[in-house]
């Protein structure tokens, strides 16, 4: 998995290099997209994604945490510069890639021997790549304009300049959105339907199909998990199943909308489109004459950030997890032949093991039980933010935005023990418990924490993207 750049390592992240000139080079760890290790195939995925969507960007895995050299994002094509980013990928990108998914979850996988499978991995992984590839060209493109109007912002407004922008592109509809929409409108179906209702409150998912309306309900739940179902847990865990394979997540969701109103995306929407137009009125008895004027044309070059921003993401998501299909069909399959234990062991296992198991190398389910203990001692590492030289003070002009308002890179970290330090994404101050929460599961004993939309004293616990 190191691209025959690492000879070695250990859990100390030491590093012993095949070539000792890449250990002068600077290996980022994007800790925002891959904050946790990631077993063997996904690694793999990952990697191939980097080289072939990244222009030819460098990568290795120590202790399977995810370093990189140099990352190169793709410009953007000549019909998004010319028709602009938000036409060209709402209108042409997505059907592309929604075709590309579909393509990925209903090919026949199982009429295929695990060889015919395994040999297919190659030109699968390429497929979905390619689709990645339409989220990556419009990025320079919408993301520019709004990172000169944080420049913008922070000069004329002063230390909470970015953070009144990010509230102003709030409260606008995306993909993210929809999906919460839709969570809602199935606890609107079950509000109406007792039986269902009370189930879900409970938590006795299992129950739904013998409960009075339970058929009914269902059936558009199912409806809902074909569009929103099939993204994954996050970019480096595709080994985790998607709300398509295990639903609950998604009616636990349900369950606590129609135990708390106030927790509905609906009602979160509201907020966010009352915080946007307090935030408009703050800007304008700040900002007068020409200045406004160029704040406002300014920010219309920013119309459709969020839909692209959140559409991206969707489909990036869906995309992983669309993989999930013809790997657990290989798995499947070599489940069948004896070869593993349970299906999602196929991520404990690179493409070249994969196929060498289907041809018959015999059993690889210790290899697979090894793997994912590695993992689950990985998880518990503290990875450091490079490793090779360390980086060099300051980023070029050019990505230096990119850098630190997205990536969070550049940031001091703090030496107080209670303090996160961070770019600011949104005015206003929570007070709470702060819990550490790695995936939406783990989210069900959350308490709702106090909220203000004054200005807060200290931004530092803050970290997010424009």
């Amino acid at each position: 998995m190191e691209g025959n750049v690492v000879q070695s390592f250990s859990e100390d992240f030491s590093v012993v290099w095949k070539d000792p000139a890449d250990g002068q080079l600077t290996w980022n760890w994007d800790q925002m997209h891959f904050p946790r290790p990631v077993p063997p195939l996904t690694a793999e995925v990952l990697q191939r994604w980097l080289h072939e969507v990244f222009m030819g960007t460098r990568s290795i895995f120590v202790n399977g945490y995810m370093y990189t050299f140099e990352m190169t994002l793709p410009g953007p094509t000549p019909e998004v510069l010319e028709r602009g980013p938000f036409e060209v990928f709402e209108k042409e990108y997505i059907p592309l890639v929604r075709e590309a998914c579909k393509r990925l979850r209903t090919a026949d996988y199982e009429s295929m021997t695990p060889l015919e499978l395994a040999d297919s991995l190659d030109r699968i992984i390429t497929d979905a790549n390619d689709a990645f590839r339409y989220t990556m060209v419009v990025v320079f493109a919408f993301m520019g304009p709004t990172f000169e109007l944080v420049d913008f912002c922070e000069k004329e407004l002063g230390a909470d300049g970015g953070q009144l922008l990010a509230t102003l592109l709030q409260g606008f509809q995306n993909e993210s959105a929809a999906a919460g929409s839709g969570l809602e409108g199935l606890a609107e179906v079950a509000a109406g339907l007792p039986e269902v209702a009370a189930a879900l409150k409970a938590g006795r998912f299992d129950d739904l199909d013998a409960v009075t309306g339970g058929p009914e309900f269902l059936t558009q739940f199912r409806t809902f998990l074909d569009e929103y179902g099939w993204r994954a847990e996050s970019w480096g865990l595709s080994h985790f199943p998607t709300w398509a394979e295990n639903p609950n997540d998604a009616l636990m969701l349900i369950g606590r909308y129609l135990s708390d109103a106030n927790l509905s995306p609906a009602a979160a929407i509201e907020r966010s489109v009352s915080q946007r137009q307090e935030a408009e009125r703050e800007v304008e008895s700040r900002m007068n004459g020409d200045t406004l004027a160029r704040f406002k044309g300014m920010l219309a070059a920013c119309h459709g950030h969020v839909s692209i921003s959140e559409g991206r993401a969707f489909w990036q998501l869906t995309i992983m997890g669309s993989l999930r299909v013809p790997f657990l069909a290989l798995g499947r399959k070599l489940v069948e032949a004896g070869v593993l234990d349970e299906p999602n062991d196929v991520f404990y296992l690179d493409v070249e093991e994969l196929k060498a198991a289907a041809r018959g190398s015999g059993s690889q389910k210790s290899l697979a039980q090894s793997r994912r203990a590695d993992l689950e001692r990985r998880e518990r590492l503290s990875p450091p933010a490079f490793v090779g030289a360390p980086p060099p003070p300051g980023f070029p002009p050019e990505i230096a935005g990119l850098m630190t308002k997205f990536f969070g890179l550049g940031v001091v970290p703090s030496t107080e023990k209670n303090v996160v330090n961070g770019n600011g994404a949104s005015r206003g101050s929570a007070t709470g418990r702060a819990r550490i929460i790695r995936e939406l599961s783990e989210a069900g004993g959350w308490r709702r924490a106090t909220y203000s939309s004054a200005p807060p004293q200290r931004h530092r616990g803050r970290r997010s993207s424009p």
